[in-house]
């Protein structure tokens, strides 16, 4: 028998890559759903396919649906004999040859598809709906579902008909400030409904109408309530205002349950059907108010008369406009967001809490609030129970990290990722990880030598502790060798570096780069003051943090410093740029999907209120738009800098690219400018593209002195 070596990774492992992405127990706690992606070589695309396994850990998971699909949302039934998907299966599937007129096919979308898990077979196709469904949710006697789905009038209809028409496609006709959103494309101003569908004979009644959208419905335990999201102030571009709403099944009755003050995400009911769990910030506008958990009393509810007609009703002003003439601070004038006449009469869950809460949220029948929270680093599952008391669950060390998990019955699974696993299943026994039940990515991970995690901590200029991770490569020894140093910087801000299997990290380790992975300020999970030191003037902290990891890695001996790169992308892009215009320590930087000037990303990109909630709006502060941005230090850029750009990325446009491209070019600074067509905010949308990103990064490296590619 040969015993074959494990071998660092190489590009095309990434094809043999699967992680699980969504889990979900039936009822009994005996079976688990989950979504496992896999790249498809041959397709250059993402498959989505739903599998099954026993919670005992007695059978090996069976893939369920085959095709190349996309599955998603996945909800049991109450009796767990249903299980009930979104996927685009049926458009893909029935579609795929061109139409008898000549015409291409539509685009799919998604469905409301359900298994039968008693006698198996092919799942039935629940809706037909030319804008399909969004999200649904189970009513308790499991004989209909309510679904949230785009619901376009008559007018409406024809204009989605002209802009789509692939020959001669009509003119966008815009009238929303958030006109264009990444990924969606530009915005129309389609609202979704309410529906419930009877999963038997498939009739649907509409519930809600009018002028708002109504989201991400929940039905009741005792099924005398639907809750949705729904933003009613008639001006949902200019604020973030999520308010809870209730409305009786036949859509007759509505009530509202948030009053206006919060941006309410991950509602879930009690057991006892008597509150509703949720998470928001306090200042909802305010991108760096870290999320806590609330939970609010359904008695408090206040009955709502004319529903759906109250778009507006509950705040004394909505806002929306920014004053020209104003006195003072820029900031403040341009913060116009609504007042609501009341507060809500929810009470914080997690008071006692200094991280942030991600969800979900589920509350069980023990009367504890299960979530997933961000604390130093990582996400972890948390238990509250209704006094505020929290502890941890999951896991209780450093290394690891929870992206979704469900409660069901005695039992709860965990979808967690270790730097060696990717994301897999496990289930969780009396707060002990218990087996894997999953086969994503794990085994064949095992036959690959991988670099190995360590945090380290040093003080910024400031004296404030700041975290890394380190990402050593496979077999280091240190004080044998100095390593070139590769920093990747993490977008966000608000996000951070947790210790979790990432393709390219470990692929950099691979290739024999010390990866640092620094969790500047303004990264979440550090407490609220961290997260907030760098509002409104992005670039020198993050940037002082950055470099006093670089400094401490080479003090220790284990880097050398004339062999150091640095890359980002999104906000990581963002820091590299401003990075090369404050030094010149980094032989070659690559720019990910950056902004170089925020004056010129104000409008053409999504982001409009997050600039106004900063700095205020840009013809009433030019000179600190300016100065924060990396714009400010182009004189000083003489790095090698290869930028990189999405032609339809709307978060960071491809004119940021493209004039920093420019600039450089005219300054005879060393510098390459791809463009990847079609593509949006992403660096893997395509398998060939997430492969194509690492080779160029590679080759760009190795031409000014990193490790060769053979």
């Amino acid at each position: 028998m040969v015993t074959v070596s494990p071998r660092t990774l190489m590009l095309d492992d990434f094809y043999l890559l699967t992680p699980v992405k969504e889990v979900r127990l039936s009822p009994d706690g005996q079976r688990l759903a989950y979504i496992q992606s896999q790249a498809i070589k041959e397709d250059n695309d993402y498959s989505s396919n739903l599998w099954m396994t026993l919670t005992d850990g007695s059978a090996e998971p069976y893939q369920i649906s085959r095709q190349m699909v996309h599955d998603h949302h996945i909800r049991w039934s109450p009796d767990g004999r249903y299980l009930a998907i979104l996927s685009k299966r049926g458009a893909e599937l029935e579609l795929k040859a061109p139409t008898k007129d000549g015409k291409d096919p539509e685009e799919p979308v998604d469905q409301i598809w359900v298994y039968d898990m008693l006698w198996g077979g092919e799942p039935r196709q629940i809706t037909h709906r030319p804008e399909g469904a969004q999200s649904f949710s189970w009513a308790p006697d499991g004989t209909r579902l309510v679904f949230a789905g785009r619901d376009p009038s008559p007018q409406q209809v024809n204009y989605l008909k002209s802009i789509r028409d692939k020959k001669s496609p009509g003119p966008w006709v815009l009238d929303r400030v958030q006109h264009k959103y990444d990924g969606e494309g530009y915005l129309d101003d389609v609202n979704s409904h309410l529906f419930v569908v009877d999963v038997k004979s498939r009739s649907v009644q509409q519930i809600t109408h009018g002028e708002a959208s109504e989201l991400n419905p929940q039905w009741s335990p005792d099924g005398s309530w639907i809750l949705f999201q729904s933003n009613r102030t008639g001006d949902v571009d200019n604020n973030r205002r999520v308010d809870l709403w209730l409305i009786t099944p036949d859509g007759s009755t509505a009530h509202r349950l948030t009053q206006g003050d919060v941006d309410a995400q991950h509602p879930a009911f009690s057991p006892d059907g008597r509150w509703v769990a949720f998470t928001s910030s306090t200042t909802p506008e305010n991108q760096y108010v870290l999320t806590r958990l609330w939970k609010i009393a359904l008695a408090d509810a206040s009955p709502i008369s004319e529903f759906p007609a109250n778009i507006g009703q509950g705040w004394s002003q909505i806002g929306g406009v920014v004053p020209d003439v104003f006195v003072g601070d820029p900031v403040a004038n341009a913060q116009v967001y609504p007042k609501p006449f009341k507060r809500s009469p929810m009470e914080m869950v997690s008071k006692d809490f200094t991280g942030t809460i991600d969800g979900p949220v589920i509350w069980t029948e023990s009367d504890q609030i299960l979530t997933v929270a961000s604390m130093l680093g990582q996400a972890k599952l948390v238990s509250f129970d209704s006094n505020g008391k929290w502890h941890v669950l999951q896991p209780p060390d450093r290394t690891g990290t929870v992206y979704d998990f469900d409660a069901q019955s005695s039992e709860i699974v965990l979808l967690m990722g270790f730097p060696d696993t990717g994301p897999e299943a496990f289930r969780l026994d009396n707060e002990t990880l218990g087996p894997r039940l999953s086969r994503g990515s794990a085994e064949w991970l095992s036959n690959r030598q991988l670099g190995t995690f360590q945090w380290i901590q040093y003080a910024n200029h400031e004296g404030e502790t700041i975290e890394a991770l380190m990402l050593t490569p496979p077999g280091f020894k240190p004080g044998t060798s100095r390593l070139p140093l590769l920093v990747s910087i993490h977008g966000g801000p608000m996000s951070y570096e947790a210790p979790e299997f990432e393709f390219e990290t470990q692929y950099w380790a691979g290739r024999g780069y010390l990866v640092l992975l620094v969790n500047y300020r303004g990264s979440t999970s550090y407490g609220e003051a961290f997260c907030q030191s760098i509002q409104g003037s992005w670039g020198p902290r993050e940037h002082d943090d950055v470099m006093g990891g670089v400094d401490y890695v080479i003090a220790q001996g284990w880097v050398d410093p004339d062999r150091l790169f640095i890359t980002g992308f999104s906000m990581g892009g963002i820091m590299t740029n401003w990075a090369v215009g404050h030094t010149d320590r980094f032989r070659a930087a690559v720019t990910e999907h950056g902004v170089f000037d925020y004056v010129s990303a104000f409008g053409t990109d999504d982001c409009h209120l997050w600039w106004q909630d900063d700095m205020g709006v840009p013809w009433q502060n030019l000179e600190r738009y300016y100065q924060t941005s990396p714009a400010s230090g182009l004189a000083n850029i003489h790095t090698p800098l290869l930028i990189t750009a999405g032609e339809w990325d709307w978060r960071c446009p491809l004119s940021q690219a493209e004039q920093l491209y420019v600039s450089l070019k005219k300054r005879g600074v060393p510098t390459e400018l791809v463009i990847y067509p079609k593509e949006h905010h992403e660096s893997d949308s395509r398998p060939r593209r997430a492969i194509d990103r690492l080779a160029r990064i590679d080759r760009w490296f190795a031409q000014y002195g990193g490790i060769p590619v053979e």
